[in-house]
């Protein structure tokens, strides 16, 4: 069930073109789960979310702000390694 859910979010985003959108806070990707999958319970949407950076579909960055306050910030990744059908 969680790979079919993985599927379909990416598929979601590529047709979104979210990566035009650049590195975004976690929430607008749980808002994007919860929307797709009608999941409501978090641990689930984290989970998710958790496959997608293992899977290299999501990227991540640390932004530094003044005051030395670290945030992350996701954006898709639609050009990850799998999506490519490499033949040697």
């Amino acid at each position: 069930m969680s790979a079919e859910n993985v599927a379909l979010v990416d598929t979601y985003m590529k047709m979104r073109n979210s990566y035009n959108h650049g590195f975004l806070k976690y929430d607008y990707f749980r808002n994007i789960i919860r929307y797709i999958t009608g999941i409501k319970k978090s641990v689930n949407i984290r989970a998710i979310f958790q496959k997608m950076l293992e899977q290299e579909l999501i990227e991540k960055q640390i932004i530094i702000k003044t005051n030395k306050k670290k945030t992350l910030r996701y954006r898709h990744n639609p050009y990850h390694i799998d999506s490519y059908n490499i033949v040697n």
